[in-house]
């Protein structure tokens, strides 16, 4: 489409298309109604020579050019000015220049009527109004020429007048029942129109909404998908590095954690990480084992942070709860360390043996905000298994303390041991085994928590706890103390059976570990020497493969295999 043609487009858009708020068709038609009149009034006036008439005539086109301006503006109040006017108009040249009540000029006022039903659309009122000033004009000048104040030329009677008017008031009651259906009809289109145009809006409101909701549900569906397919990731990652663990369960502590270091790296993409394990005094956390090259450095200066001192490590080594710095330039806590310079958050987490920290899991990454609290449980989880690697490999000893008066005494959290014993002195002894008394025989039997008060200078006060899994007693704590006059308090009863219950549900699940390990192997050295046997066809070769595998599994001095028995005394004689 050319320039030209857009606009005219554009130009008839703009004068005859609906604006909001304005009745259907209403704009077109009181334009081509308004412009049709200026046009014949306009072509009239040339006809006309009377000074009084060419006033009159000028006017009223100067009305007309005013009400069509205000009806391109949208201001169709104006409208019924023009019919109103040349009304007035009509009557004078036929007074002045035509023939009275006799000129045809007076058919124009039928023309006005319509101008006027058209102008009038909201009431019937206004044309009926000026119909009957059109019939009161022409009547009047009917009376007048008949009664001589006008001249009568062309012999004006009742008669005349009467029909005269009976024609144009005929004429008239039709247009306006005309009009007054149209109207009713176009009140009901109109209606119809702007129900339609509401229906339509508010189904585009509802289908935008709808599209928004769908929108907005498959970003979030994406974004959790996302999110769900990481965290998937990642806890197949800790599963991994679990269980790749497990496998170098006897390995030395140094080469374990080095391996942790490294898995927990790869398999999770962080930039460092570092193993601390809290020193015999309690006074550092001591750098084991890290898989940057930074952290190597450490390593080699053997790198140690204060227990609760500066940095985030210090922190957890003494409050054993995670600490995160999400912005490691902004957390106030956070040491900066010359070996890690691309750190930009970092996250620590302790390694713990029933309430004894005996270590730090540091995680640190290139990314800032690079934690959240699924990541804490992830990296939780392997801390414990850390905790409990530890405990196996019996390279970092850690004791659950049992305070009460002068002297206290430690239960051992593996099954390799007889027990433990503190004194007051400092001293502990390992090994050991109670002696039998009553009190503690006692105890034992029932299962009961006896305590016994200092009766003699020989007979320290007593307080004798089982330790009780699945109501079986399967061990004992004994404490003594003393101290003059010492009696057990009834809190310090309900502190060392708490403990009871802990110990004996730590113990339990030390057991149940090793149990699995011990399985683990079990399972991985028999699938070991079924691969040897079955890699060989030969009868010779698989004999020699089963034996010297058993052997080597089994540790044995001497292994046997025979295929086939000895013959019988019997079955020697009849061959």
């Amino acid at each position: 489409m050319s320039n030209e043609n857009m606009n005219q487009r554009n130009v008839l858009d703009f004068l005859f298309k609906d604006r909001p708020g304005e009745e259907l068709g209403q704009r077109a038609e009181a334009l081509v109604a308004q412009g049709l009149g200026f046009l014949s009034t306009l072509v009239t006036i040339l006809v006309f020579q009377k000074p009084i008439v060419l006033v009159a005539s000028l006017i009223v086109n100067l009305v007309a050019v005013f009400t069509l301006i205000q009806a391109i503006r949208g201001k169709f109040k104006y409208l019924i000015l023009f019919p109103l006017v040349t009304t007035f108009a009509i009557a004078l040249v036929a007074i002045v220049e035509g023939r009275g009540s006799h000129d045809l000029i007076w058919i124009g006022t039928l023309g006005l009527f319509l101008l006027a039903n058209i102008h009038g659309r909201q009431s019937t009122w206004v044309p009926i109004m000026l119909g009957v000033l059109m019939l009161g004009l022409f009547i009047a000048t009917g009376v007048a020429e008949i009664n001589n104040i006008l001249p009568n030329k062309y012999g004006t009677d009742v008669e005349h007048i009467f029909l005269g008017s009976l024609y144009l008031s005929a004429i008239m009651g039709a247009m306006t029942a005309i009009f007054h259906r149209h109207r009713r009809l176009l009140k009901v289109a109109t209606s119809s129109h702007e129900e339609e145009m509401e229906a339509k809006q508010q189904l585009e409101r509802i289908n935008n909404a709808l599209d928004e909701q769908v929108k907005t549900r498959t970003e979030e569906l994406d974004k959790l998908n996302k999110e769900l397919l990481v965290k998937t990731a990642r806890l197949q990652a800790a599963s991994d590095i679990t269980q790749d663990l497990t496998k170098v369960l006897h390995e030395k502590t140094s080469d374990m954690l080095a391996r942790a270091t490294r898995l927990v790296s790869d398999k999770l993409g962080y930039y460092h990480v570092g193993i601390f394990l809290v020193d015999t005094a309690r006074g550092f956390a001591v750098l084991k084992a890290a898989n940057s090259k930074g952290g190597q450095q450490m390593l080699v200066k053997r790198h140690q942070l204060k227990v609760g001192g500066t940095g985030i490590v210090g922190y957890v080594s003494q409050s054993g709860r995670p600490r995160i710095a999400l912005d490691t330039g902004a957390d106030a806590v956070f040491f900066n360390n010359p070996y890690l310079p691309e750190t930009r958050s970092e996250i620590s987490l302790p390694i713990v043996l029933g309430n004894t920290v005996i270590g730090v899991l540091d995680v640190q990454s290139t990314q800032s905000a690079a934690f959240n609290e699924e990541d804490t449980n992830i990296l939780m989880t392997i801390a414990n298994q850390l905790a409990v690697l530890l405990q196996h490999n019996n390279e970092h000893s850690t004791e659950v303390k049992i305070s009460a008066g002068t002297s206290r005494s430690v239960i051992s959290l593996t099954e390799s041991q007889f027990g433990y014993s503190f004194h007051s002195d400092g001293t502990i002894i390992s090994n050991v085994t109670l002696e039998s008394n009553p009190v503690l025989d006692k105890a034992i039997a029932s299962g009961e928590t006896l305590a016994v008060n200092r009766t003699s200078k020989n007979a320290p006060s007593m307080l004798v706890v089982p330790v009780k899994f699945r109501d079986q007693v399967i061990g004992v704590i004994h404490i003594e103390s003393e101290e003059a006059n010492r009696t057990w308090s009834e809190d310090e009863i309900l502190l060392v059976q708490s403990i009871s219950d802990r110990a004996a549900l730590a113990l339990e699940n030390a057991r149940l570990f090793e149990n699995a390990t011990r399985r683990a192997e079990q399972e991985e050295t028999i699938s070991r020497v079924t691969t040897q046997i079955g890699s060989s066809t030969d009868f010779d070769r698989i004999m020699q493969t089963t034996i010297q595998e058993l052997g080597l599994a089994l540790g044995a001095s001497r292994s046997f295999i025979q295929i086939g028995t000895q013959a019988t005394p019997d079955e020697k004689a009849s061959e």
